[in-house]
């Protein structure tokens, strides 16, 4: 930080009030149920590598490389032995209420403390934070504004003069707007977290893998994904110089783009590919792609193998086109039949992402099963339909929905109640999916058949 000595917040009932104090953060990532998947921390990171850049002393405290036990004791004992004074907590939609508890019992034990929520849940329903535990909600695009403030020392007039920040004073939650979208990042990631925490790393069968992004939001409106309302609902996209000078600072051999559709722009998947293979960068890529995408551009596969990538997360969603337009998906089932076989002609594994409709019938369960099938399909994912807060779901499903705590906003349980079969039935066959289809690919992984696309059976 540019500053030798920083200004920091003393969290009083009515507002706040500065005193002279070093700025020490402590970033923490809450940890939640998942058994496909412990990744790095890309967000935080970001914001990590901000204070990196400004002399802030900062550390990831990451809940994915601890036990479930003494969450709560093993948070304020780093927060006493370091003399952290900012906590920023990066807030999914299935962590709301674990967040909040924790922020009342760190102003229980260090009423002096500063609080801050950023993340995809605080920047579309940053309102649900605005509680008197909490000092500062972050919902910006970008971590400009994040510069901005700790370049002040978090003077409450520069703060007034802020984009997408929420704070408190006299006692009322002051709510600034966002700011423009943004198409990159004003600061490189800090990794550390992710090559200290390299032996946790892991998705289900596929092995451990850096993440990486190259766009902002969705160019896409499906109904139940809120990615579409990030960046103020703008889609933009990364510089590719950029892109590729991340590419090859990562020293990982495996990189997942989590952008929600990093096949779009088919000469923009082109040139990517290309520099890729020009520079000789080897390594393995995993990304989005939508079936549509796929079904008309098949000849970008053979390119996109050559440059290393083994994986497209498709988003089929559903196996039927009644399903697909309630979904506003604006794809068919023929597109995803074809985007299926395409995938597999060019030795690239099709990951199938399912949403499980409310709307299901047993009939429904079972053709889905017939689908998966009849298509040689391997890999897949299901989630239940689950209406995110700031999604379009929500606003229709709201006045129906059941058990919607935070912790079951996560794709794995009923929150909208099934119109065909009891909740307990739907859960069932919910999970009859899994045990159906992950055998096969626990034994293909074994006999390390797993990515060999031309083979249909369990061996």
């Amino acid at each position: 930080m540019s500053k030798q000595v920083q200004r920091e917040w003393k969290s009083t009932k009515s507002g706040v009030r500065m005193m002279e104090k070093d700025l020490k953060v402590l970033l923490v990532r809450p940890k939640y149920s998942s058994l496909v998947a412990s990744l790095e921390p890309l967000g935080l990171e970001y914001v990590a590598g901000l204070c990196r850049d400004m002399k802030i002393k900062c550390e990831i405290l990451d809940e994915f490389q601890y036990s479930w036990f003494f969450r709560l004791h093993r948070l304020k004992k780093k927060i006493k032995k370091e003399g952290y004074n900012y906590v920023g907590f990066n807030a999914n939609a299935n962590t709301v209420d674990y967040i909040l508890k924790r922020a009342k019992q760190l102003k229980k034990a260090f009423p002096d403390i500063m609080i801050q929520i950023g993340g995809p849940e605080a920047e579309l329903n940053y309102r649900d934070f605005c509680t008197e535990d909490v000092d500062i909600v972050y919902h910006d695009n970008g971590l400009l504004t994040q510069k901005n403030i700790w370049e002040a020392g978090l003077d409450i007039d520069v703060l007034q003069k802020q984009n997408g920040i929420c704070f408190k004073k006299e006692g009322k939650w002051i709510i600034k707007e966002k700011g423009d979208p943004v198409d990159c990042f004003i600061v490189k990631p800090d990794r550390s977290e992710f090559y200290k925490g390299l032996k946790k790393n892991y998705i289900f069968m596929k092995g451990k893998y850096a993440l990486s992004k190259a766009s902002f939001s969705c160019p896409f409106q499906c109904n139940f994904c809120y990615c579409t309302k990030m960046n103020s609902g703008v889609y933009t996209e990364i510089d590719m110089d950029q892109v590729i000078e991340e590419v090859e600072s990562i020293k990982h051999d495996k990189i997942w783009f989590v952008d929600d559709t990093f096949f779009f722009h088919k000469e923009r998947v082109r040139e990517f590919c290309e520099r890729i293979i020009e520079k000789g960068i080897k390594k393995e890529f995993m990304a989005y792609s939508r079936a549509d995408f796929i079904a008309a551009n098949p000849d970008i596969l053979p390119l996109a193998y050559k440059a290393g990538f083994r994986d497209l997360l498709i988003g089929l969603e559903a196996v039927s086109d009644e399903q697909l337009k309630a979904f506003n998906k604006q794809t068919s089932k023929n597109e995803n039949i074809l985007a299926i076989r395409h995938c597999r002609e060019n030795n690239i594994v099709c990951d199938g992402l399912f949403v499980i409709s409310h709307t299901a019938t047993r009939q429904d369960f079972k053709n889905l099963v017939k689908f998966i099938k009849e298509n040689h399909l391997l890999w897949m994912v299901f989630g239940i339909f689950t209406p995110y807060k700031g999604t379009d779901a929500y606003e229709q499903y709201k006045d129906r929905l059941v058990n919607f705590r935070s912790k079951n906003r996560d794709g794995l349980h009923v929150t909208v109640p099934p119109e065909h079969m009891s909740a307990f039935m739907f859960q069932m066959r919910y999970y009859w999916l899994h045990v159906l289809f992950y055998p096969k690919i626990m034994v293909r992984t074994l006999f390390h058949t797993a990515y060999d696309t031309k083979k249909t059976g369990w061996l």
